[in-house]
């Protein structure tokens, strides 16, 4: 109900107010920028229990609506899913799917190797960013695999903050989200490698980030 306010006054005082075609353009950047934003700082809730889920993907839900009132009250002749290629929108939708993933649960025999081609071969990962994937996964590791903005010392806004450009541009934070993420994972094995306590969570963690992560940032690149 707080962004439903801010985005119907963004659409009432600021868009209104501008020609159609630069209110479509304008509406479309805050769209995306928000999405990508959005969705970065679900990723990086930890823990995720059942509540957790449910709790995102309501709010998921009612983010959707507030923009698509965004897009209608300024005026934008494209809908929600037509902005930026439909990405933001193809991700925001998948995001509902990822948060339900129980591949870990299938098989606790599973090698991580096989998890990373599971994953590979889930139907929601073709539409979210690589680091989208990555720090969802942080959600299942042991606490010993300290999340990315901990390993940075940042707030999570300050590093959703490095990963989302005002304009809604998300490449080069891709880039630096796999840095984190294998310097997060090279930490980790090195506490574990001197006998340290790992915390709770799925032991594999790290190893199927390691596998998962060249593949997706591939993808992404073609």
């Amino acid at each position: 109900h707080h962004l439903a306010q801010i985005y119907d006054d963004i659409a009432s005082s600021h868009l209104s107010k501008l020609p159609s075609e630069y209110s479509s353009m304008v509406a479309s950047t805050i769209a995306t920028y928000s999405i990508y934003t959005f969705v970065s700082n679900a990723s990086l809730v930890r823990p995720l229990g059942e509540n957790s889920r449910l709790k995102i993907t309501q709010d998921l839900a009612d983010f959707e609506l507030c923009l698509e009132q965004l897009v209608v009250k300024g005026g934008s002749t494209a809908t929600l899913s037509q902005m930026d290629s439909g990405r933001p929108y193809a991700e925001l939708r998948a995001v509902r799917s990822m948060l339900f993933w129980n591949g870990l649960d299938r098989d606790l025999e599973a090698q991580p190797a096989d998890i990373a081609k599971a994953i590979l071969r889930e139907v929601w990962v073709k539409d979210v960013r690589p680091s989208t994937v990555f720090h969802f996964l942080f959600s299942f590791a042991p606490s010993l695999l300290s999340s990315p903005h901990h390993s940075k010392r940042m707030t999570v806004e300050e590093y959703v903050a490095t990963l989302v450009k005002y304009d809604g541009s998300v490449d080069d934070g891709e880039a630096a989200a796999w840095m984190t993420t294998l310097a997060c994972c090279d930490n980790y094995h090195q506490r574990a490698s001197v006998g340290g306590n790992i915390g709770g969570g799925d032991a594999r963690i790290a190893a199927i980030l390691e596998a998962v992560g060249p593949e997706l940032l591939r993808r992404r690149r073609h």
